[in-house]
């Protein structure tokens, strides 16, 4: 994995600036982090696929309960499992009770688990007949919903915790809702079009949404769906996203090789621009273009859907 040294180690290669006497190296690392962003913009390789699921994260008390002597808390089994390693089938959650004068004072959470959307929490005494009416709400997270009655969702507000490296989503190829077990993904239209078509009755109508549009471009995009979702839904997000910077050897980087080899490149174009050394400048550009056009090329073969020629 590429690092802020290696970047600027090659960048000043290229520059024949080892010696660091023409160019401030924190004009390379500004150069290093807008090549980084040219390249995920030009190759569209930083995609994310937003969780469905996620683990518990913490537990907010509702009633406390009285009269508990030995509370037992029980977490119900992981309810919408990802699929994804390391526990395809998802993880049980477990916690533990704070007692205080027989009154649960707190829930804290000792495995959150994986593959849990709406878990539910039950608090029972190992005692029958003794200690009751504790409850409590559990939250999960970072998953992205539809809520009921909201129609505009920004790209902003996509949460990109899980995804270290990725600063903010620029592009969204496509829409996924979850409903009754069946993940679908919605039909996106021009917005003129949603404007016109299909938007056409604010807020009376709630049920599963069904169309989609885009409005806005870049970071400042959003998405909006019809009709209002008339309850919590899951929904994926497919998208394309911008690296954060990087100043330091210990931030995470992103991008993945090898589009991480065209980095220097661009990073050099801009400080040969800087020195205005113009054609060494067009030199190091027209290589970026090289080098960013054939990884892509290398990378994205071509693929038989079915080799028996049927889907």
């Amino acid at each position: 994995m590429a690092t802020l040294f290696t970047y600027m180690e090659q960048t000043q290669r290229f520059l024949r600036e080892q010696k660091q006497g023409y160019v401030n190296p924190d004009n390379i690392i500004s150069y290093v982090n807008r090549a980084r962003r040219e390249v995920a913009l030009r190759t569209q390789c930083i995609r994310v696929l937003t969780p469905s699921s996620a683990q518990v994260l913490s537990a907010v008390m509702t009633a406390q309960g009285s009269g508990y002597t030995n509370p037992v808390v029980t977490i119900t089994p992981p309810d919408f499992p990802s699929g994804y390693g390391p526990n395809p089938s998802g993880l049980q959650a477990t916690a533990q009770a704070q007692l205080l004068g027989g009154s649960i004072n707190a829930i804290d959470i000792t495995n959150g688990g994986s593959g849990y959307f709406q878990p539910l929490v039950t608090i029972a005494d190992t005692s029958p007949g003794v200690g009751s009416g504790a409850t409590a709400n559990l939250t999960v997270g970072p998953i992205n919903l539809l809520n009921q009655g909201q129609e505009v969702y920004r790209f902003s507000d996509i949460d990109l915790s899980g995804n270290p490296g990725c600063k903010s989503v620029f592009y969204v190829r496509s829409v996924a809702i979850i409903y009754a077990n069946y993940r679908y993904v919605i039909p996106i239209y021009a917005f003129s079009e949603y404007q016109a078509k299909i938007r056409q009755y604010p807020f009376q109508y709630e049920y599963v949404p069904s169309f989609g549009s885009f409005f806005g471009q870049g970071v400042g995009g959003s998405l909006y769906v019809y009709p209002l979702p008339s309850q919590t839904y899951q929904m994926e997000w497919d998208c394309l996203c911008l690296p954060s910077d990087i100043d330091t050897n210990q931030d995470v980087e992103a991008l993945v090789d090898p589009w991480t080899d065209a980095v220097p490149y661009f990073s050099a174009h801009l400080a040969m621009l800087e020195l205005q050394q113009y054609n060494a400048a067009r030199m190091y550009l027209d290589l970026y273009e090289k080098f960013a056009l054939s990884y892509s090329n290398y990378t994205r073969v071509g693929r038989t859907v079915n080799p028996y020629g049927r889907y």
